[in-house]
């Protein structure tokens, strides 16, 4: 019987965590209130579009990387999965640094960062085995 990755598994654990914040606590902090807004209906589908690519990443992370906990050596969906978590995170510290001059406005940043060490963690075991 092969070994199970265990760094995949809690890395698609976060990926759902992350996607339940999205949906439960951005959606009405922040998606909401641009979708009730005045702005035109453009730019607030835009936003939408947005606002759900970023939930649908979360999705398709926590999908691949259950299969990945299964088969543990595919290392380039893994080092994709590493690549998009490390993009999220620069985009949100790019931001928070340019538009409010820290790197605590928009804080998710370092999650992104975790999960994409905790693939990083997995695609070492699967190396070692």
């Amino acid at each position: 019987m092969k070994e199970l990755n265990r760094w995949y598994l809690s890395a698609a654990l976060l990926c759902v965590f992350m996607m339940g914040m999205q949906i439960f606590v951005g959606g009405p902090q922040l998606h909401a209130p641009i979708q009730r807004s005045e702005l035109p209906a453009g730019i607030r589908a835009i936003a939408e579009v947005a606002w759900h690519s970023v939930t649908t990443a979360y999705g398709l992370m926590a999908v691949a990387l259950p299969y990945l906990f299964m088969n543990p050596n595919n290392g380039t969906l893994a080092k994709y999965i590493i690549a998009q978590l490390v993009a999220l995170s620069m985009l949100f510290l790019t931001f928070s640094i340019t538009r409010f001059g820290n790197v605590t406005s928009m804080y998710l940043w370092p999650l992104f960062l975790v999960i994409a060490a905790t693939v990083g963690m997995g695609v070492r075991k699967a190396r070692s085995h």
